[in-house]
């Protein structure tokens, strides 16, 4: 009997734990628990073959002490929370779920922008209280503009498809920076991360965090952006030095912000940035439609049954 432990439910979707539960109970033993601290992990896991994780912390101390794991699914797209190298060193497979939200990430991506440039959410605000004639606000044409891109996975490339029908101009920066090379029919341009800062009117991240791209956007980034720089994040709070940012926000080194991701998620409630009216959130919502849980459950159950069927799928 294949053993099954999902060690973190608490931020999931009700509705669809419950699909991944009845699905799951088919495969094999599954078990599952609302949260698991790092000291515990080990006891509840003992006996897994396999361990589902979201956002809960697996290091190299657990992979160690666990003799029966073969193989961790992260149910999320990134997977910066498991220790993916040292998994590998003791013959431990992991996979992600990497494409379940890529269209809705990319709309939510888009609206924030959208919100940025055309003021809607805030100019309802002010009809509804009256203030027909109040709005000091223009709504900022994208036509023209210049989108800077951090990452080139399926969320970047669909992001930039729509900003590409939007009549905007594109530069990325990957990995390799200018020396990037892709099959792509994408018109863009791959340059580093000085160029892109230097000349993008708007900014969206789309990448990893890791040691290179953790803090990516600092101090030292924003000296480089334009002073009317929009800056978009639906990846991860880690990619942005949050105090950095406030200071950029609040002195006017760059214009504004939308932000569906923190470094701490749900942030204090006094946190620094919500005092800005240029800086804009959203509760890391963008993943969340009913197409993308759709696929998520699907995807979750398919990279089971691939171990099963030892045909692995979305390994990192």
């Amino acid at each position: 009997m294949l053993n099954m432990v999902l060690i973190d439910t608490e931020k999931l979707p009700k509705k669809n734990y419950v699909q991944i539960e009845e699905r799951l109970n088919l495969v094999g033993n599954f078990k599952s628990y609302p949260n698991t601290s790092i000291d515990i992990l080990v006891e509840r896991c003992i006996d897994a073959e396999v361990i589902l994780v979201n956002k809960e912390v697996i290091n190299e101390d657990h992979i160690k002490a666990l003799p029966n794991l073969k193989y961790i699914v992260v149910i999320a797209t990134g997977y910066d929370n498991v220790d993916v190298a040292a998994a590998k060193k003791h013959g431990i497979q992991v996979s992600n779920i990497p494409d379940y939200s890529t269209i809705t990430v990319a709309q939510h991506t888009i609206a924030l922008l959208l919100e940025l440039t055309n003021h809607v959410g805030r100019l309802s605000s002010l009809v509804k209280n009256g203030k027909w004639f109040e709005t000091k606000s223009k709504i900022l044409e994208l036509s023209g503009l210049t989108l800077g891109v951090f990452g080139f996975g399926n969320i970047a490339r669909q992001v930039i498809n729509i900003a590409l029908a939007l009549g905007m101009n594109v530069l990325v920066c990957s990995r390799d920076g200018a020396r990037a090379k892709y099959n792509t029919d994408l018109a863009v341009k791959f340059v580093d991360k000085e160029e892109l800062l230097q000349n993008s009117d708007v900014i969206s991240l789309h990448c990893l965090v890791n040691d290179q791209t953790r803090d990516i956007i600092d101090k030292a980034a924003f000296k480089l952006m334009k002073h009317n720089c929009l800056l978009i994040n639906t990846s991860r709070g880690a990619l942005i030095n949050e105090d950095d940012l406030y200071e950029a926000l609040s002195t006017g080194q760059i214009t504004a912000a939308a932000l569906d991701v923190l470094k701490e998620e749900p942030p204090k409630a006094k946190h620094q940035l919500f005092s800005l009216d240029n800086c804009i959130f959203t509760p890391h919502f963008a993943w969340y439609s009913e197409a993308s849980l759709e696929r998520w459950v699907n995807q979750i159950e398919a990279c089971v049954l691939g171990y099963k069927k030892n045909q692995l799928i979305n390994l990192v």
